[in-house]
């Protein structure tokens, strides 16, 4: 009787992935035509965009600094805060 019930759900497990896989699909999809181009979305940028700025130099040279600090400040906490060993 055991054995049934373990063909059973073995049978049960196999036999479903078959017949979802033998099922046609609801719908074809859509083929686009031959003379017909793939539409492209391109972001617009604003005439106020300029890679090369002042202003951005100012930011990139702040978040360099920040990340100094943060580098320092991560060395000093490693060696002088941080203590996995209890000396034992």
């Amino acid at each position: 009787m055991h054995l049934l019930s373990r063909v059973t759900v073995l049978f049960a497990l196999t036999g479903a992935p078959l017949s979802a896989m033998a099922e046609p699909a609801s719908a074809p999809p859509p083929v686009a035509g031959a003379g017909v181009a793939e539409r492209v979305h391109v972001q617009p940028r604003g005439e106020t965009f300029a890679p090369n700025s002042a202003e951005v130099d100012a930011v990139q040279k702040s978040i360099t600094i920040f990340n100094a600090t943060q580098g320092v400040l991560d060395v000093w906490f490693d060696r002088k805060k941080l203590t996995i060993c209890r000396g034992c």
